[in-house]
């Protein structure tokens, strides 16, 4: 149910096993560290706290006429990866992955504040056959300040919107690290979910009567990206590949 959930049952094989172990040392971890968002579980299907998961009789309709070769190739990644997860020196790691990313994952520490052995940046090879890979937001400069000043009251909106947000810092995937927006410093995440971009690389330009964001791949961008796994599938490597590549120092074995 989360596989199907989490991942298109279009993608490769190899792909489905690595989102497989994935999500299953993501519920280990849970099991192993309760929380109190929900004590009488170890796991939810909120997205915005555990994992998303889907019943089998919805995945099927969705999936419609493939209904039956999906069933069974998401059957396939999950017997073929039993009981397998991703340990580093001995423990269920923080499994976490995303969408898609513009060329290289973001190190954990530039998103969240917390530097993770495993968690590190590295190149990721999709592109272009990612649907929405390139997105656009464009705000009226109104939209913008209502937006800013409702989160961050301290913001300086009062002049010229071309002089509102400074030159973005980099993070180590080329997205944005940080911003200034009218004399308040954002990280690039809180621009991403204040105005509701797919991910934290983007760029920003003011042509005068509104603000459009470019944006880049989607996701937060930590750990390992789901298009990335797919492109690297099909270049031939298999799942352990996969995840041994976004989490770097790590092994697949047994988790029971």
């Amino acid at each position: 149910g989360v596989v199907a959930a989490e991942m298109p049952a279009s993608f490769e094989l190899e792909a489905l096993k690595a989102q497989t172990c994935a999500a299953r040392t993501y519920t280990v971890r849970k099991q192993n560290n309760p929380t109190q968002a929900h004590p009488d579980a170890d796991v939810c299907t909120d997205t915005g706290c555990c994992q998303a998961y889907v019943t089998r009789e919805a995945a099927e309709t969705r999936w419609g006429l493939s209904a039956g070769e999906y069933s069974q190739k998401i059957a396939q990644a999950i017997a073929e990866t039993d009981g397998m997860g991703i340990l580093y020196q001995g423990q269920p790691i923080q499994a976490v992955f995303f969408s898609s990313a513009p060329g290289y994952t973001v190190d954990a520490v530039e998103v969240w504040g917390n530097s993770v052995d495993y968690l590190k940046s590295v190149e990721s090879p999709e592109g272009e056959e990612v649907p929405n890979y390139h997105s656009q937001v464009v705000l009226t400069a109104e939209e913008v300040r209502t937006a800013a000043l409702a989160q961050y009251p301290g913001a300086d909106l009062s002049g010229d919107p071309s002089g509102w947000f400074s030159q973005p810092v980099e993070n180590s995937a080329g997205g944005v690290a940080s911003v200034d927006l009218g004399g308040v410093t954002l990280t690039g995440s809180e621009v991403r979910a204040l105005f509701g971009l797919r991910s934290a690389s983007f760029s920003v330009s003011w042509d005068g009567e509104a603000f459009t964001f470019d944006v880049t791949g989607y996701g937060h961008g930590v750990g390992m990206s789901q298009y990335g796994a797919n492109a690297m599938a099909k270049e031939g490597k298999n799942f352990t590949d996969i995840l041994t590549w976004y989490y770097t120092g790590t092994q697949v074995d047994a988790l029971w």
